[in-house]
């Protein structure tokens, strides 16, 4: 089984997050010259990648979202209103470029599961910016798909204001999320003959995903991906194909743990109660009691030569 290692990963995001993060810039002190003086209009974002990211409950309700910000870069707010048509018209493309660029996968949004009342967005005169609004409800989902939509700038009614060379165009994702999606930080320990057979431990920060109404996929933000983290020596690092979901048993709160990478060939055995460890889901803790792996001797029993094994509490941090 391939394991990959990410420490020097780690070190390279940490390196270039610091590089790139300018506080002078941040609070317009210095930039591009001309750059105030300039009547731009950009679709805006949080933190300049042209993403944004909406994670609703899995519930049947009727929701109204502010799903792009129109906004005015230069110094002077208008006299005037001023008129922004979007359109949708390259979604696809977008979308498509988008999981080509980031190698995710996610969907273009069918008509059928969103409404936007108008593709035009008014600024009011003395003002820097209004939102885009959509109508869905995230019932109608697929937990399993991240859907997405890629807005355009088309046309400005101000013919002294220019649409963003580098912020025209923002790609918004929709997923359904259910109650035990969130951020948690996952402390674990990890069992392996040859890379870890001192049970070595550690702890880091992970999302779970909505992927069903009860279950959940761990995606881990330090890879980027989904994957369990493991431990090479002292390094944290990921075994491939391999991508861990927590299922939560109705009325039990026990957890079933499964691989649900597709095409899998590695199956695991979730440890329970019966077996020496009670694998749950604590509601007043909101916080996951995980024991499962593979390779195990019958029983299933734990076997030094062969086992591969994680021992894990994950404690929700806060949502996504």
């Amino acid at each position: 089984m391939k394991k990959y290692s990410i420490l020097l990963l780690s070190s390279a995001v940490l390196f270039l997050s610091s590089c790139l993060k300018d506080k002078e810039v941040d609070n317009r002190v210095y930039g591009i010259n001309g750059a105030d003086e300039g009547k731009i209009v950009e679709l805006s974002d949080a933190d300049g990648n042209h993403g944004k990211t909406y994670a609703f409950n899995f519930e049947d309700k009727a929701l109204v979202v502010n799903v792009v910000e129109v906004r005015l870069t230069s110094n002077d707010l208008p006299k005037n209103d001023v008129t922004v048509t979007l359109t949708l018209a390259n979604s696809a493309a977008l979308v498509n470029d988008w999981n080509a660029a980031n190698g995710t996968s996610f969907v273009n949004m069918p008509g059928s599961l969103y409404t936007i009342p108008s593709l035009t967005v008014t600024i009011p005169a003395g003002q820097r910016s209004a939102n885009l609004v959509l109508n869905t409800n995230a019932i109608n989902y697929d937990p399993s798909t991240t859907y997405a939509l890629g807005f355009k700038i088309a046309s400005i009614s101000d013919a002294s204001f220019t649409a963003s060379g580098n912020f025209n165009y923002i790609v918004a994702t929709f997923g359904a999320k259910n109650q035990y999606d969130g951020r948690y930080r996952l402390d674990f320990c990890f069992y392996h003959p040859g890379i870890s057979a001192g049970y070595g431990c550690a702890s880091t920060e992970v999302e779970l995903h909505t992927i069903s109404g009860n279950t959940v996929k761990v995606f881990w933000p330090l890879l980027g991906g989904y994957a369990g983290p493991i431990l090479s020596g002292a390094s944290l690092s990921y075994f491939g194909s391999q991508e861990p979901a927590f299922t939560v048993l109705p009325g039990t709160n026990k957890v079933n743990v499964y691989n649900s990478f597709a095409g899998a060939v590695t199956f695991y055995t979730t440890i329970t109660a019966a077996s020496g460890y009670d694998t749950r889901y604590e509601p007043s803790e909101k916080k996951f009691y995980i024991k499962y792996g593979y390779n195990y001797d019958p029983g299933p029993t734990f076997s030094a030569a062969n086992n591969r094994e994680w021992t894990q509490t994950a404690t929700y941090l806060g949502p996504r």
